[in-house]
């Protein structure tokens, strides 16, 4: 018992010296800003179109494969910006390998002259999993002249790789639950919408993205579709896609990653750190049988398979509840017949 509290206590206290050293230092290389009101596709083909633009001896390109992603590079400064939807405002996640002044830089000169009212991003499930995106893609190599202290990407370095990869084939994923016309209310986080309206068929469809509360949203996200018949006939509606996340491969992922997930919240930069926030981690962390219970309670809900044949009447609505991978959410097709034999197909 003596010797579980002198462990105790050890584990404390280089946890608190530590977080000195990371506060001093690694933590102010991560920043987040929130442009408010201002939607991620307006924002986003404007910061696009500014940058193909530019033609200054520094260097500010988009980031090969990764949307919405940039790097800029001058003599004295480096850092990556990566945009994010936040339901009608645009979070912005910046990563820096210089101690860069936060309130006055290139991004922030930016936005005072384009006129965007923004503020310092606080939401720390965003930030957290902003971080693991930037880190899976330094693990993955993808950041192109960025440099990354080797010893920051060390803890993404495991023998579940392989096994990730595995999961995250580009194959059709189909579910064993029948499809449910789920109207219970979503008590997650929306962080984005889109509405759509097809004329012809003159059905309405409203999109909306949720983050997940559990470990599975560092792969996955929630996505709800609302679906309107504003047609005087019944439609049927079959929806399909060519890859949707199901229960089991975010069960599977989640449960292999956990332990390098809960490295990844924690993680600085230099050896010490990493050893220390790992060993109170393992020491003060729940049980990983009770978070895979709580992932798969989260995640069923979702994890429906989509309607087949469904009859929407004329004036109601149907909603749709699946998951998408984050890396490469694919839309949901919908096959639609009304009575007097037209069809319509919308991909949204």
């Amino acid at each position: 018992m003596k010797k579980f509290l002198r462990l105790v206590c050890l584990v404390v206290l280089f946890t608190l010296v530590n977080t000195g050293i990371v506060s001093a230092g690694v933590s102010k290389n991560f920043y987040g800003y929130q442009v408010q009101n201002i939607d991620i596709r307006h924002i986003g083909e404007s910061i696009k179109s500014t940058i193909e633009a530019y033609d200054g001896e520094d260097k500010f390109v988009p980031l090969e494969n990764v949307k919405n992603a940039y790097i800029y590079t001058d003599t004295n400064c480096s850092y990556f910006i990566r945009l994010y939807p936040a339901n009608g405002s645009t979070n912005i996640y910046v990563v820096s390998n210089e101690k860069y002044d936060v309130s006055n830089n290139e991004l922030t000169q930016y936005l005072d002259q384009s006129g965007c009212k923004y503020e310092k991003l606080d939401d720390r499930d965003a930030l957290k999993e902003d971080k693991f995106d930037f880190f899976t893609l330094a693990r993955k190599h993808e950041l192109g002249n960025f440099y990354i202290s080797p010893d920051l990407v060390k803890p993404l370095k495991t023998g579940m790789a392989k096994l990730n990869n595995k999961m995250a084939k580009n194959n059709k994923k189909t579910s064993v639950f029948p499809y449910n016309n789920d109207q219970d209310p979503i008590d997650l986080t929306c962080v984005d919408t889109q509405n759509l309206y097809d004329e012809n068929s003159k059905i309405a469809i409203v999109q909306r993205e949720y983050r997940l509360k559990q470990k599975e949203n560092k792969y996955v996200h929630a996505y709800e579709y609302v679906l309107t018949n504003k047609n005087s006939s019944t439609a049927t509606v079959t929806a399909s896609s060519e890859r949707l996340a199901g229960l089991k491969d975010v069960t599977t992922e989640s449960f292999v990653d956990l332990d390098r997930l809960d490295l990844i919240d924690t993680v600085g930069s230099f050896p010490p750190v990493v050893v220390c926030t790992a060993g109170a981690s393992l020491l003060c962390s729940v049980p990983n049988w009770i978070r895979l219970a709580r992932i798969t309670a989260e995640s069923k809900r979702y994890a429906n398979a989509l309607p087949d044949n469904y009859q929407l009447t004329s004036g109601s609505d149907m909603r749709i509840l699946v998951m998408k991978y984050k890396n490469d959410p694919k839309p949901l097709i919908f096959d639609i017949q009304f009575a007097n034999g037209s069809k319509y197909k919308i991909e949204f």
